[in-house]
């Protein structure tokens, strides 16, 4: 009995440590390009500002959602690894509409 109670104890503090480390999770833009700080924008899960900033740039929703790439993967694939909101912005850049607009029907 006791041994399980540690077992549990040892377990439970690991998933508090753990969950703290991902928690604080940090991204800064590896240089001053727009799209870096679209990025770190993207991941921080601020619909509102990841919306000012690609008003502010020269880049369009549709440019973002589907050729805008964060450290190698799809805006859509780094918000879904790393974001805090990631669902918020993948329904600003409309891109679930998107995945179901590209599946193709053949009879």
């Amino acid at each position: 009995m006791k041994s399980r109670t540690t077992a549990l104890t040892i377990i439970a503090l690991t998933s508090l440590f753990t969950g703290s480390a991902l928690a604080s999770v940090e991204f800064t833009p590896s240089d001053d390009s727009v799209t870096s700080n679209l990025c770190v924008t993207a991941a921080s899960g601020n619909k509102w500002k990841f919306h000012n900033q690609i008003k502010a740039s020269a880049l369009d929703k549709k440019y973002v959602a589907e050729e805008m790439t964060c450290n190698g993967l799809t805006v859509s694939a780094f918000v879904d690894q790393y974001g805090k909101n990631g669902d918020s912005i993948k329904k600003y850049l409309n891109i679930q509409q998107q995945h179901i607009a590209n599946v193709a029907h053949t009879n």
